[in-house]
Order: structure tokens, then C-alpha cells, then sequence
């Protein structure tokens, strides 16, 4: 994975723009370009049955108008900030989905939202399904700077061993890399070795002895993976747990810069979503998410 261009969504007048911040520090440390995009849009402006043509045409103006003065304060703000393209539309994911699949920036870059009862919004959710290049969700909150080398974790999936997923597995470990070594960041891979807890509970297995057993079936696959990257092992984490919850406890335990996880794109799987293991992790992310498809 190669980046040069990033298409980055900015946030609404009345948030921090944290996904415009990310991508000029991208811009530094990687020497990419960023192509910056505001959405404006206003219902009232849309509603044919109140207001004629004219009416409607002289409003969305104004509004247009009102966005473009402040982008104007805003690039006093950030004066390396590039032209910015004004897009009249309120269905971000449709927008993305139809433009990025002709432009083919290398990265969509935008600011995580949570909704009070999921995790993200439908927005968020749409875009990591969607897009049809990596979606990259800026964390509102970034881990704490600690002494010591940076991190970026590459949580992999060995749960399938078909052709689709070593194909993923592997645009995961490239992504990482491909951030990490700009940062200056070591990449460490993760894989959690989930037991059911049903059959835990009921004294079925020992979960000492599962997932030994878990971890020799796997090292095969994984040394395979790893081989090309270098990566040592105390870098390679097989926590036992649900996928979410361990994937960002080890996120938190490296201090991790990024997580980079795959997911399938809507020509695999848009009636079944990103993937249960996918989803899960998002869910709990709890730094710069990168979603990558095979």
C-alpha cells in the first residue's frame, strides 16, 4: 500500500477538524498530498413543496456563501491547507462511493463519530463498507505520548486459512508498515485466540490447553506472514478473549499510534456489513483506525 493522495473529509464548522489535522501530519512525515473536502447541505433549501426554484437557488447560495467565508477563516487557521472542494451533498458515503471509485485517491481520511447508541454512526459505518479505496478513521482522542518506540498493530485474522484472507492478512502487514516506518513506529501483529465460553464455562476444555493448541495450529500461518517483515517476537501478541476487547487492550498495552485491521468491501459483502471480527474491533478501537480490503 502506496500513499500519495489523501481525499480528507472535513469536520462541520463546529467540531475540531482532528481528520484535517491527521492528514497534514501525513503530509510532513510521508510527503503526500491531501485533497481536502467540506460537504454543505440544508434541507430547507431542498424543499420544493414551500419554496419555487428561485427561492431555493437564491438560499442554497447563501448558504454556500456563508461555508466558503468560513473555510476562509479556517485556512488562516492552517495555512498549509490546501484549496478546498466544496460538495453540495447531504449523503457523504454515496458521494464517496461514486466519486473516489473514478478519482481513486489512495486513502479516505475522516474523524470518527460515535452515535449514543452504537459505536459509530451510520456515516462511519457506511464509509468502511463502501468506499472504494482504505478508510482511515481519526481517533478524537489519541494515546498519550510515552517514552520509547511507537507502535502500530496489525491485527490479523487466522481464523480461515482460503486465499481471500492470507490476501487480506497481508495488505494489513503492508499498510502497517507502509505507516510505521514514516512515524517511526514499530509494528506489532495481533491475533486473539477466541474460546467459547460456553463450553469454558461448562469445564468442556481447559483454556490453558485450548489455546496452546489454538497457538500451535496458527504458527505456522503466522511465521509465514511475518517472515518478510522482520517483526520480532515479543511484537507477536495471541491474547485469549473476544476479538474487540483484546485487539484494543493490546492496542493500549503497546500504546499504539494506529490500529490496521481488514475488512471486505461492498463487492464481497455489502448485505453482510465489514465482517463480524472486523465490526467487534472497530467497536473498541480505541486510537486511528485503517480499514483495508483484499
Amino acid at each position: 500500500m502506496k500513499v500519495s493522495t489523501i481525499c480528507t473529509i472535513l469536520d462541520k464548522p463546529k467540531h475540531k477538524q482532528i481528520a484535517l489535522e491527521r492528514a497534514l501530519e501525513l503530509q510532513e512525515i510521508m510527503g503526500c498530498s491531501i485533497q481536502p473536502v467540506s460537504f454543505c447541505w440544508n434541507a430547507m433549501s431542498e424543499n420544493k413543496s414551500v419554496y419555487d426554484a428561485k427561492e431555493r437557488r437564491k438560499m442554497r447560495h447563501a448558504f454556500l456563501m456563508r461555508h466558503e467565508e468560513w473555510l476562509h477563516e479556517l485556512s488562516s487557521k492552517y495555512p498549509d491547507m490546501p484549496d478546498v472542494r466544496i460538495v453540495w451533498e447531504h449523503d457523504i458515503v454515496q458521494w464517496v462511493t461514486e466519486t473516489l471509485a473514478e478519482e481513486k485517491p489512495d486513502l479516505v481520511l475522516k474523524t470518527v463519530h460515535h452515535s449514543k447508541t452504537l459505536s459509530h454512526t451510520p456515516t462511519d459505518w457506511g464509509l468502511l463498507q463502501s468506499s472504494p479505496v482504505p478508510v482511515m478513521l481519526a481517533a478524537t482522542r489519541r494515546p498519550k505520548k510515552q517514552k520509547g518506540a511507537k507502535a502500530v498493530v496489525a491485527a490479523l485474522d487466522l481464523t480461515h486459512n482460503d486465499a481471500k484472507h492470507r490476501r487480506l492478512n497481508v495488505r494489513v502487514l503492508d499498510a502497517a508498515h507502509e505507516f510505521a516506518e514514516p512515524m517511526g513506529a514499530k509494528v506489532h501483529c495481533v491475533f486473539a485466540a477466541e474460546i467459547s465460553p460456553v463450553l469454558r464455562d461448562l469445564d468442556l476444555v481447559n483454556e490453558r490447553t485450548a489455546r496452546r493448541k489454538l497457538i500451535e495450529d496458527v504458527t505456522p500461518e503466522l511465521e509465514r506472514l511475518v517472515q518478510p517483515y522482520d517483526i520480532a517476537k515479543r511484537r507477536i501478541h495471541v491474547p485469549v478473549g473476544k476479538v474487540g476487547p483484546v485487539v484494543a487492550q493490546t492496542a493500549r498495552k503497546v500504546n499504539a499510534e494506529m490500529l490496521v485491521l481488514g475488512s471486505y468491501s461492498h463487492r464481497i459483502r455489502q448485505a453482510m456489513g465489514l465482517g463480524n471480527s472486523a465490526q467487534r474491533i472497530l467497536t473498541k478501537a480505541v486510537c486511528d483506525v485503517l480499514a483495508v480490503h483484499p
